[in-house]
């Protein structure tokens, strides 16, 4: 599908959040990213379901506060793993200090209840997933570079949405257009990297 032509779930969001339908656009989002974006999490925490619960939740509360105010300069999927990313990040440089949400899940019971279902179906697959060697290899990489791969090659995002999700919310388009160059290049290194890790290791 060319990296301009919205995917069947894009075009069924965007459609739904033009008509207001916001719950409509959630419920679709969690059902066809919601494991994705779960398992992308626990993979920042190195599988510590705890911590990719708190930011999971972090990241639903941002997505439904900011949902009515999308601006649709990506796709979707993208601006959830912008998202994503943040909860993350949050977390990391402050474990120990949840912030004060602003529209806390348990004012919204169903989208709780699409929470809480998103985690009870993803963590045991990540309970029984077990590494394989190239895993390994990754694993010696940067966050930073770890999100690209996972971004590019796992999640098949066009390079415009890596770069959209790689980047702040306030990015304009002058700047997604160098980060995406740049990320290109820096998308290069990193299997050269890999390819010298999996050499050293005796995998090549």
């Amino acid at each position: 599908m060319p990296e301009d032509e919205p995917t069947p779930i894009e075009a069924t969001t965007q459609r739904a959040w033009q008509q207001g339908d916001f719950k409509a656009v959630a419920t679709a989002v969690f059902d066809a990213y919601g494991a994705e974006l779960y398992s992308f999490l626990a993979a920042r925490f190195h599988g510590n379901t705890s911590h990719a619960d708190e930011a999971f939740s972090d990241f639903s509360e941002d997505f439904w506060k900011a949902l009515p105010k999308f601006e649709w300069r990506c796709s979707m999927r993208a601006w959830c793993y912008k998202l994503a990313r943040s909860a993350a990040s949050r977390l990391r440089r402050a474990p120990g200090n949840r912030r004060d949400r602003r529209v806390p899940l348990s004012s919204v019971p169903w989208l709780d209840d699409v929470v809480q279902q998103t985690r009870t179906t993803t963590q045991p697959h990540l309970r029984t997933d077990v590494k394989d060697e190239f895993q390994k290899l990754r694993d010696k990489l940067g966050p930073e570079d770890q999100d690209l791969l996972i971004l590019r090659v796992d999640r098949d995002l066009s390079w415009r949405d890596v770069a959209h999700a790689m980047l702040a919310m306030d990015a304009d388009d002058e700047h997604v257009r160098k980060t995406e160059a740049l990320l290109r290049q820096r998308f290069v290194e990193v299997k050269k990297r890999l390819k010298r890790f999996a050499i050293e290791a005796g995998l090549l």
